[in-house]
């Protein structure tokens, strides 16, 4: 079986209005790192390419995360009061049963981000925000022989919201307001 040990250590700092900045770093190492395979293998007297999950090695991934959510008026005396939240993630890996270069982790990008906002209007039952979420393209290698290339990932969504009562609300959404063609 595939085991995985690690790490993580993370500080955070509240501010006075109710923010937070936090970063926090992590190590993993994987021991008998599982992911599917494929070979040529005779299936019933016939030769066919079959993808099964096998041990390949191990692999170790590491990573940083910022994050920080407050309202600018915190950090700008004259602004609006829009409410901010944001996060960065990098991350590194190396697959040791695989050939370099790309040899990460399938699935995890090199780093995310995400930026938002959210503004109540005052003496109106009214809020709108939105929110950014990027991810780079990345390539991976499988195998000697495999390689999987991932396009990059942006969405843009939006929402408003109308509050009634504390009991209820009326929320519209848009999401993927910027389409881009995306290859996974």
């Amino acid at each position: 079986p595939e085991l995985a040990t690690g790490l993580d250590l993370a500080f955070e700092h509240y501010l006075s209005a109710g923010g937070v900045l936090s970063i926090g770093v992590f190590e993993r190492r994987i021991d008998q790192l599982i992911r599917p395979q494929t070979t040529l293998e005779t299936v019933g007297g016939v030769q066919r390419w079959v993808s099964r999950p096998q041990n390949i090695g191990d692999a170790v991934t590491r990573g940083v995360e910022l994050e920080a959510k407050f309202r600018l008026d915190q950090a700008i005396k004259e602004a609006p009061g829009v409410e901010l939240r944001s996060n960065l993630s990098v991350y590194r890996s190396r697959v040791e049963g695989v050939p370099g270069p790309d040899n990460r982790l399938d699935s995890q990008a090199k780093a995310t981000a995400n930026l938002g906002a959210d503004y109540r209007f005052r003496g109106l039952p009214l809020t709108l925000g939105g929110n950014l979420n990027w991810v780079p393209g990345y390539r991976t290698r499988l195998s000697e022989e495999e390689v999987q290339t991932v396009s990059r990932k942006r969405v843009f969504g939006a929402y408003a919201l109308w509050t009634f009562s504390p009991a209820g609300a009326l929320r519209v959404l848009a999401s993927n307001l910027s389409p881009e063609e995306y290859v996974a």
